[in-house]
């Protein structure tokens, strides 16, 4: 393990890649699946070298040293290449997600003006839709796009002379649209985290990491794709979509590969237990698998408990769980639970908790809480518990904001000052030797040295590993109906009933305009709830409406979305209209003898399965948004009828034709108006909703052809 006092000895990334690249007997390789599991490409450490020297070659005359350049990639080896020659020739690599099919333009647009890139590296299978950005935004348009599939290597490019603290790449917190942060990853931060990694989690040449991660994101850059690289191990590697898919992938490359280390959110291995069929589990072979990361999201312990249960006859060990935490300012992870180490699961009473002390008590004790540990502290990175307003260290059995030190915490946020010094420089009040440390904004407890997230002091809403933040719901919400008062609102999650299919629900309490109190709030709901999904991917749960002046403020005019919180749990507000998700279908308005088609009759049982409504309350044209459906289902349910009809459907389709009747109608153009989208058969009607579940039988026997 590397030491910080030993940082002027590291080795980097683009050093390490060369000499794996000039090592005669150097095993390392990286492989991409495609959406059938199949290899679409291997290369070797000389391969990736190759292509990263050109991509070198081509930014050296290109650009300047130190300057950030966008990488805008779908999933695939050329992003790795990109990544990489950045890095060797001194830029600033900068992940961004591609936006699909124009979708979520805003925050390519909004990274790209606060990196102030000239240039941006992509690949020739995206230049059409390069085409479309540059038309729709100035910002785009101003760049300097340069595929990187046909660039010539230059053997006798040398990575370029490189210092511990200079900046590798920018890691822009997924979120915001608005308000874009990119977070300064130095080489030695890297190389710090990545040597920590592999010592708790055993990684060597003879590992072989499988992840379906998105590379944009930190926990699928650093973990999924650079980690193999720096401790020489096999890397494999699939696209999310594939993943979301056909979850059965990521086992069977487990599987075929002799997996031994991989990383997900909560969300996946839930999945897993839900929609990987008996027969599809005929074959899997999990016992070679040392450790999987459970992070990126808040870990249900249901879900675990569920996957090792169903997985175990497959060779899948308890201890192979190694919960863990981290954030993308401390480059990536904080603590993990090492490897041959059964993940801590303690139970907490709740009303200590909510007073902000730790109350252990026993398994099913009344009134209690179950929570996963999210392991123990990586050595030399020290965690403090502290009081957040006034920055002392809590004593041992109180809860408190999470403080992070040490070498693996990032030089601070690009171009922001004055929110580097209050995030990276909090410094503990009378412990001024200790040094600074990085204020996270979750609370949380160390119990016995294990530590324990119990919440969030920051308002960042976690779903499906996606961040989404309440400035940006309660601005779209805003914005689509003139019945809402603008900058008066406050969103924020809720936790669910701990069911492993349940994950946290949104809520939005929102002003109406005094003169609009008495208006019909129907039409109101429908404009919030269609705006959010359309423009953020994201499901609400739950809005309530209230008076003007309702929503609970700081004295300096501050929304205070904890405060808001607690008054909606504790039932204060005095509400002029709510609408709640799953109680909003409803039976269809046009309900009559027309006969359905079996596209209506498919994606009728199919809502009905995956969201636990009784099918007789769907209507035709009932938004999917109102029914509950968020991001990962419409991505599901774009796949599932995708392999229904036999066609390649685009992810956003549920977005793009949010009710049954036009998705029916875009579908089967064919099918005259009316007919089959109107009315929901009485046999269909009869389904009954699945408790506890999300997908369940229904879903499999859809996926299977059998429905």
């Amino acid at each position: 393990m590397t030491s910080a006092g030993q940082r002027r000895d590291l080795v980097f990334l683009p050093q390490i890649l060369r000499q794996r690249a000039e090592a005669p007997d150097d095993t390392w390789s990286f492989v991409f699946l495609d959406s059938q599991g199949h290899e679409q490409c291997r290369q070797t450490a000389p391969d990736l070298a190759a292509k990263a020297r050109a991509v070198a070659a081509a930014l050296v005359r290109a650009t300047r040293p130190g300057e950030p350049v966008l990488l805008v990639f779908q999933p695939g080896a050329e992003f790795f290449a990109a990544f990489l020659g950045c890095l060797w020739s001194g830029r600033l690599a900068t992940p961004i997600n591609p936006p699909r099919r124009n979708r979520l333009i805003e925050r390519l647009v909004a990274v790209a003006a606060d990196s102030n890139a000239r240039v941006a590296l992509t690949s020739a299978d995206l230049l059409g839709s390069i085409n479309e950005w540059r038309c729709s935004s100035e910002r785009l348009g101003a760049l300097d796009w340069i595929p990187i599939d046909e660039l010539t290597d230059d053997p006798d490019l040398a990575p370029a002379a490189t210092a511990a603290d200079d900046i590798a790449f920018l890691q822009y917190t997924s979120g915001s649209t608005a308000l874009p942060k990119g977070v300064r990853v130095s080489h030695g931060n890297l190389i710090e985290d990545l040597s920590r990694m592999e010592a708790v989690w055993a990684l060597n040449t003879r590992s072989t990491l499988i992840s379906w991660l998105p590379a944009f994101h930190d926990l699928g850059l650093i973990f999924g794709l650079l980690q193999p690289l720096f401790s020489g191990c096999a890397s494999v590697q699939m696209a999310p979509n594939a993943f979301l898919q056909k979850p059965v992938l990521w086992l069977q490359a487990m599987t075929r590969y002799r997996g031994t280390h991989s990383a997900a959110p909560s969300f996946a291995y839930d999945l897993c237990c839900r929609r990987v069929a008996p027969e599809d589990r005929a074959g899997l072979d999990l016992g070679s698998m040392v450790m999987t990361m459970n992070a990126a999201e808040p870990i249900n312990p249901v879900v675990m408990e569920q996957f090792i249960e169903q997985f175990q006859s497959f060779g899948f060990r308890r201890e192979a769980f190694a919960p863990a935490y981290g954030l993308a300012e401390s480059t990536l992870a904080v603590t993990a639970n090492p490897v041959g180490v059964s993940p801590v699961l303690r139970h907490f009473d709740v009303d200590a908790l909510a007073a902000g002390r730790v109350s252990i008590v026993a398994d099913g004790a009344p009134a209690s809480r179950a929570m996963p540990g999210s392991g123990q502290p990586l050595p030399d990175v020290p965690v403090a518990i502290v009081d957040p307003d006034t920055r002392q260290r809590r004593e041992p059995g109180r809860v408190g904001e999470i403080w992070v030190g040490g070498p693996t915490i990032a030089h601070g946020y690009w171009q922001r000052p004055d929110e580097t010094e209050a995030t990276f420089g909090a410094l503990i009040e009378g412990e001024a030797v200790a040094g600074s440390f990085l204020r996270t904004g979750d609370l949380g407890a160390l119990v016995d040295n294990e530590l324990f997230v119990t919440g969030r002091i920051k308002d960042l809403i976690i779903l499906g590993g996606a961040n989404f933040y309440p400035h940006d719901i309660e601005r779209t919400a805003q914005n689509a109906h003139e019945a809402l008062r603008r900058d008066n609102g406050a969103a924020f999650s809720i936790a669910s009933d701990g069911a492993a299919s349940e994950r946290e629900q949104v809520i939005l309490v929102q002003e109406l305009e005094r003169s609009h109190r008495a208006d019909a709030p129907e039409p109101i709901f429908h404009a919030i709830v269609e705006a959010v999904w359309q423009n953020l991917e994201l499901a609400l749960s739950r809005i309530v409406l209230v008076a003007p002046g309702a929503v609970l403020r700081t004295s300096s005019g501050k929304i205070q979305r904890l405060a808001n919180r607690k008054a909606y749990l504790d039932g204060t507000f005095a509400v002029i209209a709510q609408w709640e998700g799953h109680s909003a279908a409803r039976p269809s308005a046009n309900a009559g003898p027309v006969e359905a088609s079996a596209l209506v009759v498919w994606l009728t049982g199919w809502l009905a399965g995956r969201l636990t409504l009784p099918a007789r309350t769907i209507g035709s044209d009932q938004g999917f948004a109102e029914m509950g459906l968020d991001s990962l289902g419409s991505t599901e349910l774009a796949f599932a009828l995708g392999e229904k009809v036999g066609a390649e459907l685009p992810e956003t389709i549920a977005f793009d034709y949010p009710t049954i009747a036009r998705l029916v109608a875009h579908v089967a153009p064919s099918q005259k108006a009316g007919q089959g989208v109107a009315a929901i058969p009485a046999a269909v009607s009869s389904v009954p909703s699945l408790p506890g579940t999300d997908l369940d039988d229904l879903l499999a026997s859809i996926e299977r052809g059998d429905a």
